[in-house]
């Protein structure tokens, strides 16, 4: 608690002196072999507010309150030397319903960024640590005022519009998203690209459905903490949950297929396995999610609903990899079990289909091709409807207008 004043006084300190045209003071720093750079300056804009991203070559200490509320944020890098590199802008005019504007000071003490919030919003600033390709970042999320409850009352429209019109809810995550990219194949395809637009299509398909309405975890490019995702379907009383992921491998083109998975409570089926359930559970981890408390998990793990569900989820995932595999040009590499975080709800039948290798040269081409998207997402879409057949679920005759779109909107 102290730290954290103490880095509030300095930062609004540093603030005021940049606003009155003051030199901060010198600050002793370590001089490194390389010049340290700012990189990086980018926002990610969310339902519920937005993120604003600063990397860096190197690691740097910030010097901001950690959370708060008011009209404008300081956050200090005391770092002589400190440069931006080409093309890193000094200004980025946001002015969506969290953010105004953000701009970076650069001078011989080091850098300031000043972010102006719209009225009313919170702030949390917080560092993540260079990983894989990810450089170190500074990271501030803002919140809008009244975003919480705005989100809360979407959700609850969505599932009031669901029992009002007797329909089927799926709800779709997009694996990944911003800060979270996801594996990178050849030529630079990005899994959170591909996720959201075969997630895209699969919504498409199943709205065509009579009866059968979807739902997607994000429209857009950002962020979404693991275990958020599966209380949104939670929240809209889902009949299904299907994540959408493409496939990587350690040795680029040494794997190829489609494989869907559903929950373990014992472990993976393999190390492969075990090792592709920790990458992705790896997620919360590079957009800054503290670990969560497993608590909630453990009290309901051997109980008779998770059985339930998990039995429905294995014949959910054999129906959808059936309808898959009826394309060639992809093999299917079977149902699998991991614990995947994202499939820990026991409300709903949950399935995580990794559609293709995406670090394959072959099957990455498969992946970026908007006709493979949409047939991958007609084949779930045909094993969707397969499953409620044959679980004796009863469609309605003719689709209603005022159920769920694709994003909940109505």
């Amino acid at each position: 608690m102290h730290r954290s004043i103490t880095r509030g006084i300095v930062a609004l300190l540093l603030g005021s002196m940049a606003v009155l045209g003051l030199a901060a003071p010198q600050v002793a720093h370590a001089q490194s072999a390389t010049p340290l750079q700012l990189t990086g300056m980018r926002t990610w804009a969310s339902p519920t507010g937005t993120r604003v991203v600063f990397d860096f070559t190197a690691e740097v200490t910030p010097v901001a309150p950690d959370s708060g509320t008011g009209p404008q944020l300081v956050v200090a890098v005391p770092s002589p030397g400190l440069t931006a590199a080409a093309g890193v802008p000094s200004e980025l005019n946001v002015a969506d319903s969290a953010i105004v504007r953000v701009r970076s000071i650069l001078d011989a003490t080091g850098a300031r960024f000043w972010v102006q919030l719209t009225p009313g919003a919170t702030f949390k600033v917080f560092t993540l640590a260079a990983a894989d390709d990810k450089p170190f970042r500074v990271v501030v999320d803002v919140q809008r005022a009244g975003a919480k409850a705005s989100e809360d009352q979407r959700l609850a429209t969505i599932a009031a519009a669901k029992k009002k019109n007797r329909m089927r809810l799926v709800v779709i995550d997009a694996g990944h998203g911003g800060e979270d990219t996801g594996a990178r194949g050849p030529g630079g395809v990005l899994e959170k690209n591909v996720t959201l637009s075969v997630a895209r299509r699969l919504a498409d398909t199943l709205n065509a459905i009579p009866g059968v309405r979807a739902m997607l975890t994000r429209d857009s490019d950002f962020f979404i903490p693991l275990h958020d995702r599966y209380k949104i379907a939670e929240k809209v009383r889902a009949d299904l949950f299907v994540s959408i992921h493409c496939n990587s491998s350690r040795r680029r083109g040494s794997g190829s297929g489609t494989e869907v998975f559903f929950l373990s409570l014992k472990g993976a089926t393999d190390q492969a396995d075990q090792d592709l359930a920790d990458l992705e559970n790896a997620a919360d981890q590079l957009g800054g999610v503290a670990p969560q408390a497993q608590d909630e998990v453990v009290n309901v793990l051997y109980d008779v609903k998770r059985n339930s569900m998990l039995e429905r989820s294995q014949l959910l995932a054999e129906t959808l990899l059936d309808h898959v595999a009826t394309d060639r040009r992809v093999s299917a590499r079977g149902i699998k079990q991991a614990g995947f975080a994202v499939l820990k709800s026991v409300e709903f039948p949950s399935v995580l289909v990794e559609t293709a290798f995406i670090n394959n040269p072959r099957e990455v081409l498969l992946l970026k091709d908007p006709k493979f998207q949409s047939r991958m997402a007609n084949q779930i879409a045909t094993g969707i409807r397969e499953y409620f057949n044959k679980t004796g679920v009863t469609l309605s005759a003719e689709p209603s207008s005022t159920a769920a779109g694709p994003d909940g909107s109505r």
